[in-house]
């Protein structure tokens, strides 16, 4: 594309923090009525190209171009230029209404410096309106779902009158229907002209959704293609530069030893009590839609929410898990949903995190050993390829991706090693390469006699790695799939039918349990 035709442009774009490099070389070009994706490794250098393209980050050298014209990008100028964006996790405040969010740092007002509410509530109804969201203005944005807030974002773009909105990993946090309805909106914003940069680590949707397709890989652009010059198995090699190939099925486990006992678990009011067995060597998926109940299960082993009622038992004895340090304690290591609130401590070091939980181990009479704990920050670096390979730097640097592998070696180095691992949707916004390395982890947790519970809204992921799956449905267990019956179409199946026999009850005056 010829930078005339572009909306947007980043030429040679480079950009070092200290001694690491973050980008070299880049180019990129929006244009106008194009959907172009942008994909990568974590830590390929995404983020640092979005957030000069919006003016967060200034460029060491390099342009950035907007309708053929270099401009000098503070994310003021970007907003005034018509750059918007929309982030995985939406960047609204709760507290504040739909309208106030929309406008927020946008005000209209009257000559007298009052504001204008009614052109306000007029401009951001119409936007609302244009994306098909039916979403009441006076609604406080702590009560919608992620779905509606991304649509509430992609609203304020469009009063601010964007020309291109980047997407930077929306489909992270969402999974059918609220996804399909996402990809619905920039497949119409395109047809009005709008330019999209679209982040994604599910490559399908590429596929599905992009013209174009520019990867980065160290910092620097490898390719940029039509999308319909390109297969599945060509994005993968240019991104991670290797072959990644099939894994091969990992033997059934024995079952020959619960390591894990769930006895009428209660989770909620009105739920049926949860039973389930977890074996030495097994792979036990959860599956089932947003609200299904499955984090709140793994907040319950963790001793995080502890449950209303039940046993838990591991090894055949029974363990009181109340808070936290009772489940560390019963060898029981349950990895968060959400790493940024609940597994980082983001303005700490990589080193401090990873050591985290093993503060006792390394201590001595109640002092951390500075030497010990530079050891088994830089061991866990380098088992769990965290990039860039530094343990001082601030985890709040690195790619979303990176930040997963310290909260997963934060607890998987620990001594002793878990017996028990819950892992809450382990590879969300983490690419195709890290992925394979989180699988082979896992892998390597049953070989040793681990039991895993792996809870995740992929289905393929499900499917590959589990030997048996649960499904949930409004809090309860609504089926249970061995290996050779695992389908996507029977996972959704048990979902839908369970939740929707859950509504059919509450409605009919039954019993919903």
């Amino acid at each position: 594309m010829n930078v005339e035709r572009a909306l947007v442009s980043a030429r040679g774009i480079y950009k070092h923090y200290g001694g690491i490099r973050a980008l070299a070389d880049v180019s990129l070009d929006i244009g106008s009525a194009e959907i172009h994706a942008l994909v990568g490794e974590n830590g390929a250098g995404k983020s640092t190209l979005v957030k000069i393209m919006t003016g967060a980050e200034k460029q060491d050298a390099g342009q950035v171009m907007v309708d053929g014209r270099e401009a000098q990008l503070t994310p003021e100028k970007a907003r005034e230029l018509g750059i918007g964006a929309v982030y995985q996790e939406p960047s609204l405040i709760p507290a504040m209404t739909v309208l106030e969010n929309v406008f927020l740092g946008w005000e209209q007002r009257f000559g007298l410096g009052l504001l204008d509410h009614r052109r306000m509530r007029r401009e951001a109804a119409a936007a609302l309106d244009n994306i098909g969201a039916r979403i009441h203005l006076e609604t406080e944005v702590a009560t919608l779902s992620v779905a509606d807030r991304q649509l509430v974002e992609i609203a304020r773009a469009l009063v601010q009158q964007a020309r291109v909105l980047i997407f930077d990993e929306p489909s992270a946090v969402l999974s059918g229907v609220e996804l399909e309805r996402i990809f619905n909106v920039i497949k119409e914003l395109r047809s009005h002209g709008l330019g999209i940069l679209y982040i994604s680590h599910r490559l399908a949707e590429i596929f599905e959704l992009a013209d174009r397709a520019t990867v980065l890989k160290d910092g620097r652009v490898v390719a940029s293609r039509p999308v319909n010059e390109l297969t599945m198995e060509d994005l993968i090699h240019l991104m991670v530069g290797r072959e990644i190939g099939a894994r091969h099925l990992r033997p059934e486990a024995a079952r020959d030893r619960i390591v894990l006992e769930v006895d009428k678990l209660a989770l909620g009011q009105d739920r049926e009590p949860i039973s389930f067995e977890l074996h030495a060597g097994e792979v036990l998926g959860l599956a089932g839609l947003v609200g299904s109940g499955r984090t709140r299960l793994a907040n319950a082993l963790g001793g995080i929410r502890p449950a209303r009622a039940g046993v838990v038992f591991r090894n055949g004895r029974p363990v009181r898990l109340k808070r936290p340090s009772d489940a560390m304690r019963a060898g029981i290591v349950v990895i968060p949903e959400d790493r940024k609130r609940e597994g980082l401590i983001l303005g700490h070091s990589v080193r401090e995190n990873l050591a985290l939980a093993s503060l006792k181990e390394l201590s001595t009479i109640g002092m951390v050993s500075a030497k010990a704990e530079r050891r088994l920050a830089s061991e866990a670096v380098k088992v769990f390829a965290v990039r860039p390979p530094a343990i001082d730097v601030a985890t709040g640097t690195l790619s979303g991706g990176n930040q997963q592998k310290v909260v997963l070696g934060k607890w998987l180095v620990r001594k002793p090693s878990a017996e028990v691992v819950v892992l809450d949707e382990p590879t969300r916004g983490v690419d195709v390469g890290a992925k394979y390395e989180i699988y082979n982890l896992i892998d390597a947790l049953v070989a040793r006699g681990s039991g895993v519970v792996l809870i995740s809204s992929e289905l393929p992921e499900v499917i590959a790695m589990s030997d048996r799956v649960l499904v949930m449905s409004a809090g309860n267990i609504v089926g249970e799939l061995k290996r050779g019956e695992l389908s996507e179409e029977r996972i959704l199946r048990l979902a839908v039918l369970g939740r929707e026999h859950e509504l059919a009850a509450s409605e009919g005056g039954g019993d919903a349990a």
